[in-house]
């Protein structure tokens, strides 16, 4: 891959998939009130669950393109506050959009995204910790800084010459 949009929204689709996959065993083991696709069923269908099978598919796919958009954002702000520490920044990066996300909803009051118990906002907390490491890290292994020709040095192609030679004697060149 060469361009930064194709990198980070394939980023943002790996960093969001296992995002879903922690948010399904999050449910499973009653961790959770609300996964991620329900999450974004509610912005998607502007009602509260439960949802058919059809739709928590479509809103499951609308969750993961999101996270795809958000890899891409992610991708073209790197290069402006560079790659040292990624992991960091990239944990930094889903913590901010989690939050927003939160003040957005409470802000206009989004139904079914109000009064979370403790364990839904802990559980969506570390979905988006895993989302931002795993983008990251998916990110990273994309860069042109890890690609082994970023760490070759340049050299000149020619030996050096030797001063010492006398111009004069014709056996030396």
């Amino acid at each position: 891959m060469e361009d930064r949009l194709t990198k980070g929204f394939t980023a943002g689709i790996i960093g969001g998939i296992t995002m879903n996959i922690w948010a399904w065993i999050a449910s499973s083991l009653n961790l959770t009130t609300l996964t991620m696709a329900e999450w974004a069923g509610i912005m998607i269908y502007g009602r509260t669950p439960p949802f058919n099978f059809g739709e928590t598919v479509f809103a499951l796919l609308g969750q993961v393109l999101f996270s795809g958009a958000l890899g891409v954002a992610f991708s073209y702000l790197v290069p402006r506050i560079s790659s040292r520490n990624l992991l960091f920044k990239g944990w930094f990066f889903s913590i901010m959009t989690w939050f927003a996300i939160y003040a957005v909803t409470t802000l206009f009051k989004v139904e079914g995204t109000l009064n979370l118990p403790l364990k839904t906002v802990i559980a969506n907390f570390t979905a988006a910790t895993i989302f931002g490491l795993v983008t990251a890290a998916a990110l990273k292994t994309y860069t042109v800084e890890t690609a082994p020709s970023a760490r070759m040095s340049m050299a000149p192609a020619m030996k050096p010459l030797d001063t010492e030679k006398d111009d004069d004697d014709p056996n030396t060149l």
